[in-house]
Protein backbone atom coordinates (compact mmCIF):
# COMPACT_ATOMS: atom_id res chain seq x y z
CA UNK A 1 0.00 0.00 0.00
CA UNK A 2 1.44 3.12 -1.09
CA UNK A 3 1.96 5.28 1.50
CA UNK A 4 -0.32 8.94 1.34
CA UNK A 5 2.26 11.33 3.07
CA UNK A 6 4.62 10.39 0.41
CA UNK A 7 3.92 13.94 -1.79
CA UNK A 8 3.49 15.51 1.77
CA UNK A 9 7.11 17.59 1.40
CA UNK A 10 6.78 18.34 -2.00
CA UNK A 11 3.01 19.47 -2.43
CA UNK A 12 0.66 20.34 0.33
CA UNK A 13 -2.92 18.34 -0.13
CA UNK A 14 -4.95 20.73 -2.99
CA UNK A 15 -7.43 20.59 -0.01
CA UNK A 16 -4.96 21.95 2.93
CA UNK A 17 -6.72 24.86 5.28
CA UNK A 18 -5.33 27.93 3.30
CA UNK A 19 -3.95 26.84 0.33
CA UNK A 20 -6.00 28.21 -2.00
CA UNK A 21 -6.38 31.61 -0.42
CA UNK A 22 -2.55 31.35 -0.41
CA UNK A 23 -2.04 30.69 -4.03
CA UNK A 24 -4.90 33.66 -4.91
CA UNK A 25 -3.44 36.17 -2.21
CA UNK A 26 0.02 35.24 -3.80
CA UNK A 27 -1.20 35.56 -7.07
CA UNK A 28 -2.71 39.16 -6.74
CA UNK A 29 0.78 40.14 -5.07
CA UNK A 30 2.37 39.08 -8.15
CA UNK A 31 0.46 40.21 -10.81
CA UNK A 32 0.57 43.78 -9.86
CA UNK A 33 3.75 43.88 -9.51
CA UNK A 34 4.31 42.90 -12.93
CA UNK A 35 1.58 45.41 -14.04
CA UNK A 36 3.71 47.48 -12.38
CA UNK A 37 6.89 46.78 -14.21
CA UNK A 38 4.72 46.23 -17.20
CA UNK A 39 3.58 49.86 -16.77
CA UNK A 40 7.21 51.86 -16.28
CA UNK A 41 9.35 49.84 -18.55
CA UNK A 42 6.31 50.42 -21.79
CA UNK A 43 6.68 48.55 -25.07
CA UNK A 44 6.18 50.62 -28.17
CA UNK A 45 4.87 48.60 -31.19
CA UNK A 46 7.39 46.87 -33.21
CA UNK A 47 10.35 47.25 -30.43
CA UNK A 48 11.48 44.60 -28.43
CA UNK A 49 9.04 43.51 -25.16
CA UNK A 50 11.98 44.31 -22.45
CA UNK A 51 9.48 44.56 -19.61
CA UNK A 52 7.88 41.23 -20.49
CA UNK A 53 11.04 39.51 -20.85
CA UNK A 54 12.69 41.16 -17.98
CA UNK A 55 9.49 39.58 -16.25
CA UNK A 56 9.98 36.56 -17.22
CA UNK A 57 13.57 35.81 -17.00
CA UNK A 58 13.72 37.39 -13.25
CA UNK A 59 10.76 35.15 -12.47
CA UNK A 60 12.61 32.09 -13.71
CA UNK A 61 15.56 32.87 -11.68
CA UNK A 62 13.67 33.77 -8.54
CA UNK A 63 11.78 30.58 -9.22
CA UNK A 64 15.17 28.26 -9.33
CA UNK A 65 16.47 29.61 -6.10
CA UNK A 66 13.15 29.90 -3.72
CA UNK A 67 11.68 26.94 -4.94
CA UNK A 68 14.35 24.29 -2.83
CA UNK A 69 14.07 26.79 -0.14
CA UNK A 70 10.40 26.47 -0.01
CA UNK A 71 10.47 22.56 -0.21
CA UNK A 72 13.03 22.22 2.58
CA UNK A 73 10.23 24.57 4.78
CA UNK A 74 7.27 22.58 3.46
CA UNK A 75 6.87 20.55 7.22
CA UNK A 76 6.63 24.01 9.00
CA UNK A 77 5.65 26.40 6.70
CA UNK A 78 2.95 24.13 4.20
CA UNK A 79 1.55 27.68 2.59
CA UNK A 80 4.92 29.20 1.81
CA UNK A 81 5.70 27.27 -1.74
CA UNK A 82 1.49 27.29 -2.70
CA UNK A 83 2.04 31.38 -1.59
CA UNK A 84 5.55 32.14 -2.82
CA UNK A 85 6.11 30.17 -5.77
CA UNK A 86 2.92 29.18 -7.51
CA UNK A 87 1.55 32.59 -6.46
CA UNK A 88 3.66 35.42 -6.39
CA UNK A 89 6.14 34.19 -9.05
CA UNK A 90 3.08 32.35 -11.03
CA UNK A 91 1.31 36.21 -11.17
CA UNK A 92 4.55 37.34 -11.84
CA UNK A 93 5.85 35.44 -14.87
CA UNK A 94 3.47 35.64 -17.99
CA UNK A 95 3.26 33.31 -20.61
CA UNK A 96 -0.20 34.74 -22.14
CA UNK A 97 2.18 37.92 -22.58
CA UNK A 98 5.23 36.37 -24.25
CA UNK A 99 2.75 34.85 -26.67
CA UNK A 100 0.99 38.31 -27.34
CA UNK A 101 3.89 39.75 -27.59
CA UNK A 102 5.39 37.25 -30.17
CA UNK A 103 1.75 37.35 -32.53
CA UNK A 104 1.85 41.01 -32.31
CA UNK A 105 5.68 41.17 -33.66
CA UNK A 106 4.61 38.35 -36.15
CA UNK A 107 1.71 40.33 -37.15
CA UNK A 108 4.22 43.33 -37.90
CA UNK A 109 6.77 41.55 -39.92
CA UNK A 110 9.50 41.60 -37.48
CA UNK A 111 9.72 37.88 -37.12
CA UNK A 112 13.32 38.08 -35.80
CA UNK A 113 12.09 40.27 -32.83
CA UNK A 114 9.28 37.84 -32.37
CA UNK A 115 11.62 34.53 -32.96
CA UNK A 116 14.86 36.44 -30.32
CA UNK A 117 12.26 37.13 -27.63
CA UNK A 118 10.61 33.19 -27.76
CA UNK A 119 14.02 32.00 -27.61
CA UNK A 120 15.32 34.30 -25.15
CA UNK A 121 12.12 33.68 -22.73
CA UNK A 122 12.43 30.10 -23.14
CA UNK A 123 16.11 29.14 -23.09
CA UNK A 124 17.37 31.87 -20.61
CA UNK A 125 14.14 30.99 -18.51
CA UNK A 126 15.06 27.16 -18.51
CA UNK A 127 18.74 28.23 -17.42
CA UNK A 128 18.03 30.36 -14.79
CA UNK A 129 15.85 28.22 -13.25
CA UNK A 130 18.43 25.29 -13.27
CA UNK A 131 21.09 28.04 -12.08
CA UNK A 132 18.80 29.22 -9.57
CA UNK A 133 18.37 25.81 -8.29
CA UNK A 134 21.94 24.67 -8.10
CA UNK A 135 23.13 28.00 -6.62
CA UNK A 136 20.09 28.18 -3.91
CA UNK A 137 21.87 26.82 -0.34
CA UNK A 138 18.52 24.81 0.11
CA UNK A 139 19.03 22.76 -3.15
CA UNK A 140 21.14 19.68 -1.40
CA UNK A 141 18.67 19.41 1.04
CA UNK A 142 16.54 19.09 -1.44
CA UNK A 143 17.57 16.20 -3.11
CA UNK A 144 18.20 14.64 0.01
CA UNK A 145 14.83 15.04 1.27
CA UNK A 146 13.89 13.38 -2.47
CA UNK A 147 16.67 10.54 -2.59
CA UNK A 148 15.37 9.42 0.96
CA UNK A 149 11.47 9.28 0.10
CA UNK A 150 12.38 6.35 -2.61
Amino acid sequence: MANPLRRAPFHPAPRAPGTHVAVALGGGFGTLARYALDRAIPTTAGHFPTATLLINLGGSLLIGLLLPLALAQTDRRPLLRPFAITGVLGGWTTYSALATDAATLFKAGHVALAFGDLGATVVGGLALVAAGFFLSPAHTYVRYRRGSER
